[in-house]
């Protein structure tokens, strides 16, 4: 099932290899190569799609990304031992600080996270709200035919099985998003653990990256854990219907997605650092988040070509790159909200210089 993870990592790697043969040809002695890093939940779309797409009409610019989680791509950015960050986690202000005072958020998509299982004896949609999926990460229950799971599901014979929690062992973005929704679902979730991009979890086996929790649902039966969708979608896992904060029961689609994103949008602050968790609506998903390009403001750390690169390829992803987003389902910016993170971008310099698209 992982396999398409590190087939992807070998396709971007040989379209590199055409790309710089190609730009031989076109008498380029040598591409500008840009470095990535981070998310794990935008990793699909961005070793799949965006980077070969990107490459093959850039000739002149090879993308490399590492999916090492979110923690790992902010600190990167910190660090400056990269050129841009994919996040699910906007940066805390302490981060920004320590990146040198000024960074972009920018949403490049929206996607929601799932509750994934397996339970090979279920030939149906379990469905779960938020005190249960609280409940199960607290250690308070434990088994797939517990009462509480029981009364959501009526009809179903459950096995008397153990639940298999699992749960992110890396600093991850989709950890932030899972443990802000169960923030707002659960006073005591709220209480005792919180909300941030690692936690220490009460029960469960952690898997670094959506990789690692998905292979440890694939491995046990009566595994379950939270990812992101593209990764239970290529892997043919079910997925949980969820209850939301209005009492409806929601399936994890683009439509519900959007349905989540234009809940919250109303609201969105000048910085894009809005979470999209458990809002209002009757057709609105519960748990989602938007995906981060997170790059520092001015990027004279790097080369004024590398820079110049580094922009071009996120303006790519925010213009041309959006009509892929619905491949591997991802939710495509609004037109109105793509035009403002543009206009954010259009704010990034080199140097204090602005940085034009040429």
């Amino acid at each position: 099932m992982l396999n398409w993870l590190r087939k992807s990592v070998r396709v971007v790697a040989a379209a590199g290899l055409v790309v710089m043969g190609m730009a031989g040809m076109a008498g380029t002695a040598n591409a500008v190569e840009i470095q990535g890093a981070g998310s794990t939940f935008v990793a699909p779309i961005m070793l799949k799609l965006w980077i070969p797409k990107f490459m093959q009409s850039h000739p002149n610019i090879k993308v490399d990304y590492q999916p090492i989680g979110s923690g790992g791509g902010i600190n990167g950015l910190i660090n400056k031992t990269i050129n841009f960050c994919g996040s699910d986690a906007p940066m805390t202000d302490s981060q920004i600080q320590s990146s040198g005072g000024a960074v972009l958020h920018l949403p490049d998509s929206a996607g929601p996270e799932v509750i994934s299982y397996n339970l090979p004896m279920i030939h149906q949609p379990l469905t779960m709200n938020g005190k249960l999926i609280a409940d199960i990460y607290l250690g308070k229950v434990t088994q797939w035919n517990d009462p509480e799971m029981a009364a959501l599901n009526p009809g179903i014979s459950l096995p008397d099985l153990h639940i298999k929690v699992a749960h992110r062992s890396d600093g991850s973005g989709t950890t932030y998003i899972f443990t802000g929704y169960l923030c707002k679902v659960s006073r005591q979730w709220a209480s005792q653990v919180g909300q941030s991009t690692s936690v220490s979890w009460p029960v469960g086996r952690g898997g670094k990256g959506n990789p690692g929790v998905a292979a440890l649902i694939e491995k046990t039966v009566g595994g379950l854990g939270y990812l992101e969708y593209a990764y239970a979608t290529l892997g043919h896992f079910p997925t949980a219907t969820l209850i939301n904060r209005d009492g409806y029961h929601i399936r994890p689609t683009i439509s519900t997605v959007v349905a989540a994103q234009k809940a919250v949008v109303a609201n969105l602050p000048a910085d894009f650092r809005l979470p999209i968790i458990n809002p209002t609506g009757k057709r609105a998903y519960p748990i989602s988040g938007f995906t981060y390009i997170i790059l520092d403001k001015d990027l004279g750390y790097m080369s004024q070509a590398k820079a110049k690169a580094t922009v071009k390829f996120v303006r790519w992803i925010l213009t041309r790159g959006q009509k892929y987003c619905a491949r591997l389902d991802y939710v495509k910016l609004g037109p109105a909200m793509r035009d403002k993170i543009l206009a954010e971008l259009a704010t990034a310099t080199w140097k204090g210089q602005p940085l034009t698209e040429n």
